[in-house]
């Protein structure tokens, strides 16, 4: 059987997976030579360090987010409402699944007591994720006011997200996208 050959891309994809649930810090790589189906040696082909592979995994999942979430802010056609709606169901799957949440709030929580080796990472990803909420609130509100208003809407998901999977119930991340929609409403 010829030996099938695993992309870059591809062990990216699966290492992200296990760090979304396992954490930076608990997570081996052998852990993540065994998700890729690979030997732990044929990772250092394509990476030097763990630091290296999760780099690119947060570099993956920003671009990601930049390009197919947090870019439905931006549309014309949709008031700012519908755009949040339209927003949290292309990442509801995403940061529900197995309820492992969000790999950026998870790593920045994880990091705080570690060294922030990536902290710019984070920053960069959380700093986009609430200029696209600011662009929702500066429909209805200054952009002061709209800026306070996104900070605030990411903590409050970011904190039902981890209270989501300390408590096992999706109901509060659900909770908490309502009372952001509400802000967004009001005038």
């Amino acid at each position: 059987m010829p030996v099938q050959k695993t992309t870059k891309d591809e062990i990216i994809a699966k290492s992200i997976e296990v760090f979304r649930k396992q954490g930076y810090y608990k997570t081996s790589m052998s852990d993540l030579a065994e998700a890729c189906g690979l030997q732990k040696g044929s990772f250092y082909y394509h990476f030097k360090s763990k630091e290296e592979l999760m780099q690119a995994a947060l570099q993956m999942v920003h671009s990601y987010y930049t390009k197919k979430v947090f870019s439905i802010a931006y549309e014309k056609d949709l008031s700012a409402e519908e755009r949040f709606v339209k927003l949290f169901k292309k990442q509801e799957p995403i940061i529900t699944q197995d309820l492992a949440g969000c790999l950026f709030g998870n790593m920045t929580l994880e990091s705080i007591s570690n060294k922030m080796e990536f902290k710019n990472f984070l920053k960069a990803f959380f700093s986009d994720w609430i200029a696209a909420f600011q662009h929702l609130y500066q429909e209805n509100h200054t952009e002061e006011e709209a800026l306070v208003l996104a900070k605030q809407s990411v903590m409050e998901i970011e904190g039902a997200l981890m209270m989501m999977r300390l408590y096992d119930d999706m109901d509060l991340l659900k909770s908490a996208c309502v009372r952001v929609l509400e802000r967004l409403k009001k005038q």
